[in-house]
């Protein structure tokens, strides 16, 4: 198995979120989060974007808002129609915000 050369542990968590673009809206889900960054997969591409403010809803939880750039994309076929993963570096987040990921990451791992 290779080695995963992260920096910072994270943990598997889905967890709705909306990319916020010029465009308009983007829905997505969370499938692995850090402090630092996540992946996210959408059902639709979320365009050619760069940077973009990310709005998360965790169950019984406030929203969470985070700004957060592109670090890879790739879109795949698969039976469901195309898929399209973002890996995210998170660039701001809310001092409240970090701390409730933090929090989270930590009572996963």
């Amino acid at each position: 198995m290779a080695k995963d050369k992260r920096q910072y542990p994270r943990v598997e968590i889905s967890w709705p979120a909306t990319i916020i673009t010029d465009d308009g809206l983007v829905s997505c889900r969370t499938e692995n989060l850090s402090p630092f960054g996540t992946l996210i997969r959408c059902s639709e591409s979320p365009g050619s974007l760069n940077s973009f403010r990310l709005v998360f809803k965790p169950a019984e939880r406030q929203l969470i808002l985070a700004t957060a750039e592109k670090v890879w994309s790739r879109s795949f076929d698969n039976n469901n129609g195309t898929s399209h993963t973002m890996g995210v570096r998170f660039t701001f987040i809310p001092d409240h915000d970090y701390q409730l990921i933090k929090g989270t990451v930590s009572q996963h791992t």
